[in-house]
């Protein structure tokens, strides 16, 4: 299923997961690279911690085919 608006994924996933997976493939867009994501996230302290990391991120590539809203 592909999300075109953001509330089913909201729905689906809950808001912490799609606020990382929105964050994550805007910065992907900009040309970013995984390890500058991950960097820029622990960095701003968008993340608590490296393990919560390696889980939001390994979420965000297995879905991040179904996002269209972005």
């Amino acid at each position: 299923m592909n999300y075109k608006n953001i509330e089913p994924f909201v729905r689906d996933y809950g808001v912490r997961k799609s606020f990382f997976c929105e964050y994550f493939k805007k910065q992907e867009k900009k040309g970013k690279s995984k390890k500058d994501i991950q960097a820029e996230a622990i960095k701003n302290e968008i993340v608590k911690s490296p393990r919560v990391l390696d889980y939001t991120y390994d979420f965000y590539e297995t879905h991040k085919d179904l996002i269209g809203w972005i």
